[in-house]
C-alpha cells in the first residue's frame, strides 16, 4: 500500500483550498482488519441492560422497553455479600480469585475460580488455610526474602485481582505503580473474565424475574465509561463486551446466543446527570441557557462535564449541549484508600514486612477502614484499631526496641486515627475535587455530585463550603452509586438528549499532498509521474474545542497515488493540538487503520474515487469510506479495524 489522493473541497481550510495542491494519502503498514457482524435486523430489543464495570464495585440497571411508563431497576442482593460482611448496595465487588494448575508440560498457570464477593470470601478462607500449614515463624527478621514468598504464595493460594479497569488507562497505571500480573494473566483477561461472569449473574437474574427463556437476544447492551479516558480505553471495552459474550461480533465466543444489537457506549457523567435530572423532577428551576455541572467522581478517576440547556418541556430538561469539552483527572476512592495504607506505613515502620509475612493482616485493615471511613465528616471524628493479642505489636516493639527507639506499652495495642490523620488521607484527593470543579465553575447554575467517592461526608461538605454560594443549588443524590447504571437506561432512550459535544482531540486522516514550501525534508518524494509530494500529512476532519452536533457528517475524496495501484489505506489520527501539520508530530496518536480492495476499477487508473465520511454521534464516531465511481454493489461488505478507536469509534470500509 503507498497512497491515495485527496480531492479538494470548499471544506477544507485556507492552506489546502487551492486548487494547485492536491492532497494525497499516505500508505504505511498493512492495517490488521476483520469482518463485522451483520447489521441488525431483529426488531426493538425488549430489555436495556446498563452495565456499570466500576474500579472497585460494578452494578447494572434495566427497564423493559414496551412499558407506557418504563420503570428503572436496579440489584442489591449480591451472591456472597452478607459472608464478605458487606452492607446492602447496589453493586458487586470488582474482583476474582484465580488458582494455580499445571498443565501437561509441568508449566504453572491461573485459572478463574471465582468472582465478586465470592472471590472475597475464597481467598481469604484459602490464605488463612495457607497460613496455618506453614506455621511461619512472626519475627520481624524471619522472612526476608519476599519475591520468593510471593511466587510461594501463587503456587499455594493463587492470585486475586482486584482494581484491574486501572490497567485499561495508561496513565492511570502509571500513576498507580500497577505491579505487572502474574504467569499467564493479562488484563484482557481479568476484564472479559469479570464482564462474563456480571452477564451470566445478570441474565440468570432476568430469567428468575421475568421468564425462564428470556436470553442475551432479548438484550440492548449500554456500557459505561469515563469521560477523561483515552479513547483507545473506551474501545477496548466495546472489544471485551464482544470476547465476553454479550454482543455479536467475530470475537463473541458464541454469535448466536449474543445480544444482536451494538453496544451503547455511555460516557458516565452524562449518564449521572440524567438520574439525577429525573430523582429532582419538577423541583430542578432551570432554563435553557443555563450550565450544569455535573462531577462524577467514582473509585479511579473523577469527571468533569458541563452542560449547557438547549430546551425544556413539562417534564424537564429534554436538550443539551457540552459547554466545554469534558475533563477530569485520576483519583477517587481507590487512591483515598491507598493513601490509607501509605498511612499505615508511616506510622508502623515494619507494616510492610510484615505484611510480606502476614497478607492477611492487610484485609483486616482494609476491613475496618472501610467500616470506620464513610463516617467521616472533618469534625472531631477518631477511630481505634484494637492490636491487642495481634502478632504485629510484638513485631512493632520489637523493630522499636533494635532501634532504641521504644513508646509506651499502650501505643503498641491500639492503633488510634484522629481527625487530623482522617484529613490527612482524604485532603488530596477532595482538594483535586475542588480544584476541577472550580475549573469549570464559571456560569453554571446547577452541580451535580455523584459517584461513589461523592457519598464521602467530609467531601460533600468541603464541596458545600467551596461553591454552596456561588451555584443556585447543589445536588446530591442519597444513593450516588445507583446513579451511572440508572441514568444510563434513560440517555439510551432518551435518544436526542446530547444535541452536541465539544471535540477533545483534533481527528484526520494521514494524507500525501503536492509539496509546498516549508515541508519537512525528510517527508518528500516524488510520485511515478515525478511530481514532489510530502507524506504523512495531518488532514483535518475536526478540530478540537469545535462544537461538533450530533449526527453531523464530513466528507472527503480520496484518488489513488500511483498508476495501478490495487488498494488503498485509510490512517485515522488525533491530535491534542488545534492545527496539526503532519502525523509525525511527537503527540500525535494513530488511532486506527483499514484498506479498500480498488483493484475491480483499474481503467480510471488515478481518477478511480474513494469518499471517506466521518459521522459524529453520541460518544461514537463512524469512519465509512465508499467507492464513488467504479466497483458494483454486489461487492458491497464491512470492515473493522481491530486498533484502538475512540468510544466505540468504528472504521468501514463500504464497497459499492
Amino acid at each position: 500500500m503507498r497512497g491515495f489522493l485527496k480531492k479538494l473541497s470548499l471544506a477544507q481550510n485556507d492552506d489546502t483550498k487551492s486548487s494547485t495542491h492536491p492532497l494525497h494519502a499516505c500508505g504505511a503498514v498493512e492495517a490488521s482488519c476483520s469482518k463485522t457482524a451483520p447489521l441488525n435486523e431483529s426488531p426493538l430489543p425488549e430489555f436495556i441492560i446498563a452495565m456499570d464495570f466500576g474500579t472497585t464495585f460494578s452494578g447494572f440497571a434495566y427497564t423493559r422497553t414496551g412499558d407506557a411508563t418504563p420503570e428503572i431497576r436496579d440489584n442489591c442482593r449480591w451472591p456472597f455479600a452478607n459472608k464478605a460482611g458487606a452492607a446492602a448496595y447496589c453493586k458487586h465487588q470488582t474482583s476474582l480469585y484465580y488458582v494455580p494448575k499445571v498443565t501437561q508440560d509441568g508449566q504453572f498457570h491461573l485459572e478463574l475460580k471465582e468472582w465478586g464477593w465470592e472471590a472475597f470470601v475464597a481467598y481469604h478462607n484459602a490464605f488463612t488455610d495457607f497460613q496455618r500449614s506453614t506455621n511461619l515463624p512472626h519475627t520481624s527478621t524471619s522472612f526476608t526474602n519476599t519475591l520468593d514468598y510471593s511466587e510461594r504464595l501463587l503456587r499455594k493460594v493463587g492470585f486475586f485481582a482486584y482494581k484491574f479497569k486501572l490497567y485499561l488507562s495508561p496513565t492511570e497505571a502509571d500513576w498507580l505503580s500497577l505491579p505487572p500480573l502474574p504467569w499467564n494473566l493479562k488484563p484482557q483477561i481479568l476484564i472479559v473474565d469479570y464482564l462474563r461472569k456480571l452477564t451470566e449473574l445478570i441474565m440468570d437474574i432476568m430469567k428468575a424475574g421475568i421468564r425462564g427463556d428470556f436470553s442475551l437476544r432479548d438484550v440492548q447492551w449500554c456500557l459505561t465509561v469515563p469521560a477523561i479516558w483515552e479513547e483507545e480505553a473506551k474501545q477496548l471495552m466495546r472489544t471485551y463486551a464482544e470476547m465476553a459474550g454479550m454482543i455479536t461480533g467475530n470475537l463473541c465466543p458464541n454469535n448466536c446466543k449474543a445480544s444482536p444489537y451494538p453496544l451503547k457506549i455511555i460516557l458516565e457523567p452524562e449518564a449521572a446527570s440524567v438520574c439525577c435530572q429525573n430523582e429532582a423532577g419538577q423541583n430542578l428551576k432551570i432554563a435553557p441557557g443555563d450550565r450544569i455541572l455535573v462531577a462524577d467522581l467514582g473509585g479511579g478517576t473523577l469527571d468533569i462535564v458541563v452542560h449547557q440547556i438547549l430546551e425544556v418541556n413539562d417534564k424537564g430538561i429534554a436538550k443539551v449541549k457540552e459547554a466545554i469539552p469534558s475533563y477530569g483527572e485520576i483519583g477517587g476512592g481507590t487512591f483515598v484508600d491507598d493513601r490509607f495504607f501509605d498511612h499505615l506505613k508511616r506510622r508502623i515502620p515494619c507494616f510492610e514486612e510484615y505484611r510480606s509475612k502476614v497478607p492477611s493482616i492487610g484485609l483486616d485493615f482494609y476491613n475496618w477502614w472501610k467500616k470506620v471511613m464513610p463516617d467521616f465528616d472533618g469534625d472531631g471524628y477518631e477511630a481505634t484499631f484494637n492490636l491487642v493479642g495481634n502478632e504485629l505489636a510484638k513485631d512493632w516493639k520489637e523493630y522499636d526496641m533494635h532501634r532504641g527507639s521504644v513508646r509506651h506499652s499502650n501505643e503498641y495495642s491500639r492503633l488510634h486515627f484522629s481527625a487530623v490523620d482522617f484529613r490527612a488521607i482524604f485532603e488530596p484527593d477532595v482538594e483535586k475535587v475542588i480544584s476541577l470543579i472550580e475549573k469549570g465553575i464559571k456560569d453554571v447554575k446547577i452541580l451535580m455530585v455523584v459517584g461513589g467517592f461523592s457519598a464521602s461526608p467530609y467531601l460533600r461538605k468541603r464541596i458545600r463550603q467551596t461553591f454552596g454560594g456561588r451555584v443556585a443549588e447543589i445536588i446530591t443524590p442519597m444513593d450516588p452509586g445507583r446513579a451511572i447504571c440508572r441514568g444510563a437506561v434513560e440517555l439510551h432512550r432518551r435518544s436526542g438528549y446530547i444535541q452536541a459535544r465539544v471535540s477533545r482531540r483534533t481527528y484526520g486522516i494521514c494524507c500525501t499532498r503536492d509539496y509546498k514550501v516549508g515541508d519537512p525534508h525528510e517527508l518528500l518524494e516524488r510520485d511515478d509521474d515525478q511530481k514532489l509530494k510530502c507524506r504523512r500529512v495531518f488532514t483535518v476532519f475536526v478540530r478540537k474545542g469545535t462544537e461538533v452536533v450530533v449526527g453531523k457528517k464530513e466528507k472527503r475524496s480520496y484518488f489513488p497515488v500511483y498508476h495501478g495501484q490495487r488498494a488503498i489505506q485509510f490512517d485515522l489520527y488525533s491530535s491534542p493540538r488545534e492545527n496539526p501539520c503532519y502525523t509525525t508530530e511527537e503527540d500525535a496518536k494513530k488511532e486506527g487503520s483499514f484498506v479498500i480492495d480498488i483493484s475491480k476499477g483499474k481503467s480510471k487508473d488515478k481518477k478511480r474515487e474513494i469518499e471517506v465520511t466521518m459521522l459524529f454521534g453520541d460518544s461514537i464516531i463512524n469512519v465509512t469510506a465508499a467507492r464513488k465511481n467504479f466497483g458494483s454493489r454486489k461487492d458491497e461488505e464491512c470492515y473493522e479495524t481491530a486498533a484502538a478507536l475512540p468510544s466505540g469509534l468504528r472504521l468501514s470500509a463500504v464497497l459499492n
